[in-house]
């Protein structure tokens, strides 16, 4: 006994043990310190790195050569001609400024000599004047090829990530896609604005240290090394001291309630209640209220946290700043003092001329350091987008699955078997269970109608037959294979769902209903006669542009100057843009069903899952639908959502009735009107209302 209970001690010691992963993400939030800070009706928290800073650059510099190698891949591939051209116009504005002060000073001495001795030195000066012009037509011939070449790679390089992101975008299965942390803001421009934000800081790198060695060069004789550095002491004091956001990883929230409520009240003034505004005369309503919340703001700052985190608290650095900024010219004043003969009036204007160019292509690097930093922070934010981890693990089998002895002929609907399933929404903060212990056979090729109340589980269940989630514990089997060995995209490619919450898409009426079966999304014979069975084809010939009607179009167009000028002529050229069409919910629900009628014409469809489809149909419209799922049922497994207990459900082969996330009961029509539970209760009260 004594030894039985030393072992299971020990194993369940071994069980508590930390695993390495885990032991890394405790040293991990070990190195991290979370800080707090409120900013007007902001909250946010910041977490900061407990290494060095040395050990935070290093690490950073240490990440960003793989991000260049691959940006810098991925750029050349899209146009390399472009982008050699932009790499050499942007390497001679690196030298270009240098080259200017140079031959500036050196034509300044020329003249000064001759104003001293009276001989001008013709030759020299008329050298180096056309020199300096020779420069400035090949600055501005350089300058005018870099912002073309600019303009155009931006433009390449856009389009680029743009279909990149894209296809990450459409590449994540639903649990995924409703991640907080799967949201990302980043988008194509803003890979571009990285890219050029990189190469500005190697630009004034070069630039820098090419102005830098004149500057030296020029000091020799009066300044020395000690006004060089006297010329770069303000850019680094300002560069150390600067705070900076971007390279934070924080997140805050607006946790000022009367912010929040206005924020509320301006959205719906200017959301999608325009007619419940008008018909319940809220204007009146949601102007008082906004001024109330206005007025308890006051005082409050609601400015952003970004603007306001690099604010100084006191003048104190501003002041240091302004002061070593002068030190160059204290320094020639004093020098002058001490050695008159070392300076001339051309040597003084030379020298102040170029600690104002050097101070500030320093800054601008310096400035453009942290740009640098945000632009490495960016490109691997891009990349991290177009890099999609998925919750639902991909399988390895294809569907249909066709055993070795046996050929599938197409005729067979999917199987499913679940086992104590239960299943909770991603971030939901309900107590319960969405699903809880649910098994269930279901034979291929049945008819099975759910019902019961509103949040009993029935739309859940269908989502999870359908692999859009995976369920949080228990096992389903499709046609005997566990779901989660199949590839996704042949389940999803084998389901057809027709649900009320199915979207109309802001194209043609015909490729709404087209891209139920994208491969022949182009047949209009084939796209007709989906729209007769899904009953939208009388409704759409009354429309002026039939099938190729266009919803919910993309329109970008702005007016300056119009707004109640109704007068002026360009104000009924503007009323003659398209205007958005609308149709009526029934409408759309047609269009959504002949969107799954041309869906089943791929021949591949086994299940077919419809979730309250007809909730704007009228009881013909939805007797007419349903009868015409059940004329293409042959080869399918159809599982039906309804809260309207008809025909359908005296029909079905299996009916289940859900309550609280549990199968409360399932068998046919007569089994539970027999049983006189859950389903007969919900059955009666309907039937009584006809009857009365």
């Amino acid at each position: 006994m004594t030894q039985n209970g030393t072992v299971s001690a020990a194993s369940e010691k071994a069980e508590n043990a930390p695993t390495e992963k885990e032991k890394e993400k405790e040293k991990k939030r070990d190195d991290i310190n979370i800080e707090e800070m409120q900013f007007g009706v902001w909250t946010f928290k910041v977490a900061s790195s407990a290494k060095s800073a040395l050990e935070v650059y290093r690490s950073e510099i240490k990440m960003a050569y793989p991000l260049f190698l691959r940006l810098f891949t991925d750029i050349y591939s899209v146009s390399p001609t472009l982008f050699i051209v932009f790499l050499a116009c942007k390497l001679w504005d690196g030298i270009e400024e240098a080259l200017v002060m140079h031959l500036s000073s050196s034509l300044l001495r020329k003249i000064e000599a001759g104003v001293i001795s009276g001989v001008p030195d013709v030759r020299g000066i008329v050298t180096s004047v056309m020199l300096q012009l020779v420069c400035s037509a090949v600055v501005s011939y350089m300058s005018w090829h870099s912002q073309r070449a600019l303009q155009e790679l931006e433009t390449e390089v856009r389009r680029y990530f743009e279909l990149h992101l894209m296809k990450a975008k459409l590449s994540k299965d639903l649990p995924t896609s409703q991640e907080a942390s799967s949201s990302s803001d980043i988008s194509a421009f803003q890979a571009w604005r990285a890219f050029a934000d990189v190469i500005s800081f190697f630009t004034e790198m070069f630039k820098t240290a090419s102005q830098l060695a004149l500057i030296v060069h020029l000091s020799r004789e009066s300044g020395g090394p000690l006004f060089a550095l006297l010329c770069i002491i303000k850019p680094i004091f300002s560069a150390m001291t600067f705070r900076a956001w971007w390279d934070k990883v924080c997140f805050g929230f607006a946790s000022n309630e009367d912010y929040r409520r206005m924020m509320s009240l301006e959205n719906l003034a200017n959301g999608g209640f325009r007619q419940d505004i008008i018909s319940h005369n809220l204007g009146a309503w949601i102007i008082q209220e906004y001024q109330k919340a206005r007025k308890a703001l006051s005082g409050i700052s609601d400015e952003s946290f970004y603007s306001v985190y690099s604010r100084r608290e006191t003048p104190t650095y501003d002041v240091i700043a302004k002061v070593l900024g002068e030190l160059p010219v204290a320094y020639c004043a004093l020098a002058m003092i001490f050695k008159p003969l070392a300076f001339s009036v051309a040597s003084i204007s030379i020298l102040q001329q170029s600690a104002l160019t050097l101070r500030y292509s320093l800054e601008t690097i310096l400035s453009s350091t942290e740009d640098f930093r945000g632009g490495v922070h960016s490109i691997r934010r891009m990349y991290e987008a177009t890099e999609i981890m998925n919750l639902m693990k991909d399988g390895h089998l294809p569907y249909p699955q066709i055993d070795d002895n046996e050929e599938w002929n197409g005729e067979r609907g999917m199987s499913f078997e679940l086992k104590d399933i239960t299943f909770a929404y991603p971030g939901s903060e309900k107590t319960t269970m969405a699903l809880n212990g649910i098994s269930i056979n279901i034979k291929a090729g049945q008819l099975v109608v759910i019902v019961g109340a509103n949040g009993s589980g029935k739309s859940t269940l269908i989502r999870i037959l359908s692999r859009l989630y995976d369920s949080t514990s228990g096992s389903i089997l499709i046609d005997g294979h566990p779901s989660k060995d199949y590839h996704v995209e042949d389940l999803h490619r084998a389901t057809a769902i027709l649900s009320q919450e199915s979207d109309i898409y802001p194209l043609t009426l015909a490729e709404n209903i087209g891209l139920g079966c994208p491969e022949r999304s182009n047949d209009m014979a084939l796209i007709e006669e989906a729209a007769r069975d899904g009953g939208a084809a009388e409704f759409m010939s009354k429309l002026k542009d039939g099938v190729q009607t266009t919803l919910n179009s993309y329109h970008s167009y702005f007016h300056n100057n119009l707004h109640g000028n109704r007068d002026h002529p360009l104000y009924e050229e503007m009323e003659k843009m398209k205007k958005k069409i609308d149709i009526s919910g029934g409408e759309r629900q047609r269009i959504v069903a002949a969107r799954s009628f041309m869906r089943f014409k791929s021949g591949r469809v086994k299940f077919v899952a419809v979730d309250e489809p007809s909730s704007a149909l009228d009881a013909e419209g939805e007797l007419q639908l349903f009868n015409r799922l059940l004329d293409v049922r042959k080869g399918k497994t159809m599982v039906f959502v309804t809260h309207r207990f008809g025909h359908l459900t005296k029909h079905a082969d299996l009916l289940i009735c859900m309550k609280d996330g549990l199968i409360a009961e399932s068998g046919t029509h007569q089994e539970l009107m027999e049983r006189k539970g859950e389903y007969a209760k919900l059955y009666d009260i309907q039937a009584k209302a006809f009857i009365e």
